[in-house]
């Protein structure tokens, strides 16, 4: 079959979007991507085709304050998100759109899998070109659909267990509807509407997973919280989707574990990472005299100089890692808890301390905290002493790590390679 992958220009949209071409190319299918311009040469470089987003939405998004300089302004939280669904995702679909039917043109596409925050797919989905491929929605984090309890996405409340916290949770979701999802679904409605397409049937990026015929979630289904799968909607999951690392595991990493010394290791990721002071400088000042331990540090490409203050005896620092060769090493990751950096982490068995306010963030942390893998942190600047008494924490008490790995296990059980051209060609075919 030949299957088009639509995503927004962001790397870590991008990333497991690149994953799934892959394995579906090795299967024996026709992928094509569409995207930013960013990431062409690797798309390329796999042997996949590649398709432009139009000029005027193909951003740089590595720096999001650079490309929308408003977006500094707001501090993360309600309103920051709300200006960045506005703006940087719903304005986006008309020429997300008119690309997409352009490509399809190309490229007569059997199936269109789009990632969660890919919007330009939303006019195909509601009726604006008539007939459609199949479609699949690729969830770049936690599962896009309303959860059972009926709690809002977005502040990473806890499964209700009683009826008085189901009333809290949707108390919850209402002012989270006045704030945030009502002026970004009436926003969008009213692109919509100039487009000819039908208006959403809940929020957006719920909309995304409601309006599909599979989500593909990349995890194991004890890490998502109880859900509601609408009729007509299936839901795959689908295991880890690491990407293709390169690179080798730093000797002073295969030397301390030896040793028998315990690994650290702190990510910002590759977006949050302009100021490496929020985790990685702490983290160094925290554990930076103990001998019995080694920092390993990750500043997601920008340069190691860029690390506020000194840097300890007991740290490697590198702008990027092999995170499947890596994971095997660490004893704990300390994260702002990016979904990717989080499932291959938990596929390796890793637990962790996790920190972090804006985007989906608090829900992944949430997830954590529920299923006993780590400690969230609920803040965007952690202490020294908050960090210091999480990570030894979860290096002293083995339930932390007994619990994630059990969640290994379970993400061992699914192997992406064999869902997803397997959950993918049922859907074409049933179609």
């Amino acid at each position: 079959m030949k299957v088009l992958l639509a995503c927004s220009p962001l790397a870590g949209h991008f990333n497991p979007v690149l994953v799934a071409a892959r394995l579906l190319k090795r299967a024996g299918h026709e992928t094509a991507i569409y995207s930013g311009s960013l990431f062409r040469e690797k798309v390329e470089a796999a042997g996949i085709e590649f398709f432009p987003l139009p000029a005027e939405v193909d951003f740089d998004l590595r720096d999001i304050g650079a490309a929308f300089p408003e977006w500094k302004q707001y501090t993360p939280g309600p309103q920051q998100l709300l200006f960045t669904i506005k703006n940087v995702f719903a304005n986006s679909i008309p020429s997300q759109f008119e690309g997409l039917k352009a490509v399809l043109k190309q490229f007569e596409a059997d199936l269109v899998i789009y990632e969660t925050g890919f919007l330009g797919v939303l006019p195909l989905l509601l009726g604006a070109d008539g007939q459609r491929p199949a479609c699949a929605c690729l969830s770049v984090s936690t599962l896009p659909l309303p959860r059972e309890d009926g709690a809002p996405l977005g502040p990473g409340l806890m499964p209700a267990v009683d009826a008085a916290q189901r009333e809290q949770h949707q108390a919850a979701a209402q002012r989270m509807a006045a704030v945030l999802n009502n002026p970004t679904r009436e926003h969008a409605d009213q692109i919509l509407d100039k487009l000819g397409a039908q208006r959403l049937p809940g929020t957006i990026f719920e909309s995304m997973g409601l309006l599909s015929d599979l989500v593909l979630q990349p995890c194991a289904p004890s890490f998502e919280f109880p859900f509601l799968t609408p009729p007509g909607n299936q839901v795959g999951f689908i295991g880890c989707l690491f990407p293709e690392g390169s690179g080798e595991v730093p000797a002073q990493v295969k030397q301390a574990k030896k040793a028998g010394k315990q690994i650290i290791l702190v990510s910002q990721g590759t977006v949050v990472n302009n100021d490496l002071g929020r985790l990685v400088a702490p983290v160094i000042e925290a554990f930076g005299e103990d001998d019995d331990k080694l920092i390993l540090v990750t500043t997601g490409g920008k340069p190691v100089g860029e690390i506020p203050g000194p840097i300890s005896a007991n740290t490697v620092a590198v702008p990027f890692l092999n995170f499947r060769e890596v994971f095997p090493y660490v004893d704990v990751l300390v994260a702002l808890g990016g979904y990717g950096t989080v499932t291959q982490a938990l596929s390796c068995g890793v637990p962790m301390v996790l920190a972090g306010h804006g985007q989906d963030k608090p829900e992944i942390a949430a997830r954590i905290e529920w299923t006993g893998c780590g400690i969230r942190l609920d803040t965007d600047n952690p202490t020294v002493n908050q960090l210091h008494h999480a990570v030894d924490e979860v290096l002293s008490d083995p339930d932390y790590r007994s619990c994630a790995k059990r969640l290994a296990a379970e993400f061992a059980s699914l192997d992406p390679a064999h869902e997803l051209p397997r959950l993918l060609e049922a859907l074409v075919a049933d179609r």
